[in-house]
């Protein structure tokens, strides 16, 4: 018999963190919606808004699950270690200039939504199970992603002839890196400190959702920033 769906332990389960990917989501796509039909066809802005909704999506439905009294993994299994991982490596991919860059980054992810399937298949690892296979696996490529653009960044001309410190690349790249390298270890620890540690665990869990929303917050950032320049004549960044 299916389970009652309880609203109210819903709604007092909310709190800042998936308020606030909501409304970055949201934001996120006000402003998109904005851009001129030439902007929207922007790869890095379209990623930068697929990423928003994303997370902000993921982070409601775990909400929502877990108020249920159900385990919620699977949905950070599926939507943050898989589909957001995926869309990550696009938007790096997308700052690329040379071609055989950008491939290596489509192999990357093959390779990992590959291994992913076999593991899964294999039942080495679990839909529902805390993950830090899979976190560890898109990590590496995510850094490796990373590591492309700021190798392009010291050897390509033309981006030696900008500053960086304008360029959205550069800055989404940097959270990114960031993001991943400071949270790399608490993603893989994460059953180890909740069995064992659970104090410490509710200290480090922090690390990961503060960096979410700075991460975030840049990416509803960037998509703004062609309106701020189309409005105002002032470039703050360069998309």
């Amino acid at each position: 018999m299916m389970k009652a769906v309880n609203l109210d332990l819903f709604y007092d389960r909310l709190g800042y963190y998936p308020l606030l990917l909501v409304g970055f989501a949201i934001a996120g796509l006000f402003g998109y919606l904005q851009l001129s039909k030439e902007k929207r066809k922007n790869e890095p802005l379209k990623f930068c808004l697929e990423i928003l909704v994303t997370v902000g999506f993921y982070e409601l439905v775990a909400t929502f699950v877990s108020s249920q009294k159900i385990v919620n993994l699977w949905v950070y299994n599926l939507f943050n270690a898989h589909v957001a991982a995926v869309l990550f490596m696009l938007l790096i991919g997308s700052f690329l200039k040379r071609e055989s860059h950008k491939k290596m980054v489509n192999i990357f992810i093959v390779l990992f939504l590959l291994i992913s399937l076999v593991l899964h298949l294999t039942g080495f690892v679990h839909y529902n199970d805390s993950g830090e296979y899979i976190s560890f696996l898109n990590t590496v490529l995510i850094l490796c992603c990373c590591g492309l653009y700021f190798f392009e960044l010291i050897t390509i001309d033309e981006f030696l002839e900008i500053d960086p410190l304008k360029e959205f690349s550069f800055w989404a790249s940097t959270a990114i890196l960031f993001y991943f390298s400071s949270s790399f270890m608490v993603y893989i620890s994460f059953k180890y400190l909740y069995t064992y540690h659970l104090d410490i665990y509710y200290m480090v869990i922090q690390i990961p959702r503060h960096m979410t929303l700075l991460c975030n917050l840049l990416l509803c950032f960037g998509i703004y920033s062609p309106l701020i320049k189309d409005r105002f004549q002032l470039e703050i960044i360069h998309v």
